[in-house]
């Protein structure tokens, strides 16, 4: 999407006093982005927190955990919340700092437990079930030449993976989506008091319904991660030989859940939209099947499903020149910094042959560069290899609203995308 003169003028004067979280920043905040890269690349918002959007500043940023840190500010997590959902809170499994939400070394002592899961070895050995379970979803609309790709196909592959990988029912999987969603609604921003109740006892769910599962899996074991979380024990530090509590066990759920499914759907959605945008790239990658995961890689950069993630300044510190007081929220704008010009030249153009594209930050830098981005890649690698290789002429459907976008300051994707197509006898 390019980005006009008046679309920059549009936004006011001023940019650093435009709030971003409004739907109409949210819609396509690529204008905002880049004017806030010229203009005022490191900045406090009319919000309180400070934005830092050019690509090196962010690199600089999460690599310094010691000064900018991702531990959560846990005492104050319910002082916004209707009194409802307070209640509901309080009654649930309590929120503990264990990989998102957390810094070196315990971030690296639970970030151990985990690793193996998602190692490049034992994704490679999952690659069959992908594909089967990929190919599963395609023959449930190949013959009809129309799907809702978001709700018939980018939502349950990664979500149908992750579930296998948990150990839980596939029956159960509709509420598992509901979980999810509920999960992630906070991060918009844009929350009423009814549906921050909602998403209160989404959560409370959740881990009732998971720490069943835990118990099961401590008298009868299986194959699965969550089995592993159970006997997982930490080889070093002040808990060596040591297992994880429950309240450990339900916060990595949590993240696994909700980035082992939430952020690919988004990928696999938005990478579509983008080659039916611009069906040159479409062509080059139909023609050479080998570009796939080069345009994975660009669909990450171009827009990525994670748009920005908080640090909190532990001391005064000074990022792109700019002093930052000691106790500021900064914002790690990852969805700027895959656009920012003096990293990647054009870059409003979603270019599959782009030779710099895998240096994108969606997936992070540093200690919290995300555990599951070996499994993310291998699925959206494989849809699109099914993709192609089972259906043609992909366009979008004629009609009234082809696609939706969910609004949020922090992730982006749609909720909707109506297409055609042909199948490939």
């Amino acid at each position: 999407m390019s980005i006009s003169e008046n679309a920059r003028e549009d936004l006011g004067a001023d940019i650093t006093k435009v709030n971003m979280v409004t739907p109409d920043v949210l819609d396509c905040p690529y204008h905002y982005y880049a004017r806030v890269r010229d203009e005022a690349p490191v900045h406090q918002t009319p919000m309180g927190f400070w934005a830092v959007s050019r690509y090196e500043d962010i690199m600089t940023m999460v690599r310094d955990h010691d000064t900018f840190s991702s531990q959560s500010m846990t005492n104050g997590a319910f002082s916004q919340l209707p009194e409802e959902a307070v209640e509901i809170s309080r009654r649930d499994y309590k929120r503990v700092d264990t990989l998102l939400t957390n810094d070196p070394p315990s971030h690296t002592q639970f970030r151990s437990l985990v690793n193996k899961a998602f190692l490049p070895k034992r994704v490679a050995q999952l690659e069959e079930s992908i594909r089967q379970i990929t190919n599963d979803l395609i023959d449930k609309f190949a013959d009809k030449g129309r799907v809702d790709l978001v709700a018939e196909f980018a939502i349950w592959v990664p979500l149908t993976v992750i579930a296998d990988a948990l150990g839980v029912d596939r029956t159960d999987m509709p509420k598992f989506k509901k979980w999810s969603d509920d999960a992630v609604a906070p991060l918009s921003g844009m929350l009423s008091a009814e549906r921050q109740i909602e998403c209160a006892q989404s959560r409370y769910d959740l881990h009732r319904y998971m720490a069943a599962c835990v118990r099961e899996r401590e008298t009868d074991p299986r194959d699965d991660l969550l089995t592993d979380l159970v006997q997982a024990r930490f080889d070093s530090g002040p808990r060596q030989g040591e297992g994880l509590e429950i309240d450990e066990m339900l916060s990595i759920v949590d993240q696994v859940l909700v980035a082992g499914n939430e952020t690919t759907t988004n990928l696999i959605a938005m990478a579509m939209q983008h080659l039916i945008e611009n069906p040159d790239q479409m062509a080059k990658v139909r023609a050479n099947r080998a570009l796939i995961p080069n345009m994975v890689e660009e669909a990450l950069r171009h827009e990525a499903p994670v748009q920005m993630l908080p640090r909190f300044c532990t001391k005064d510190a000074v990022v792109g020149g700019v002093s930052v007081p000691k106790g500021s929220v900064i914002m790690a704008m990852y969805g700027s910094s895959g656009r920012d010009e003096r990293k990647f030249p054009n870059p409003e153009k979603f270019d599959v042959e782009r030779d710099n594209a895998r240096t994108h930050m969606a997936f992070g830098q540093g200690p919290h560069f995300c555990v599951g981005a070996a499994l993310a890649r291998s699925e959206a690698r494989i849809a699109f290899e099914l993709l192609f290789e089972r259906l043609d002429n992909f366009a979008f459907a004629p009609v009234e609203e082809v696609m939706h976008r969910e609004l949020s300051m922090t992730l982006r994707g749609l909720t909707k995308l109506e297409l055609t197509f042909t199948k490939i006898k």
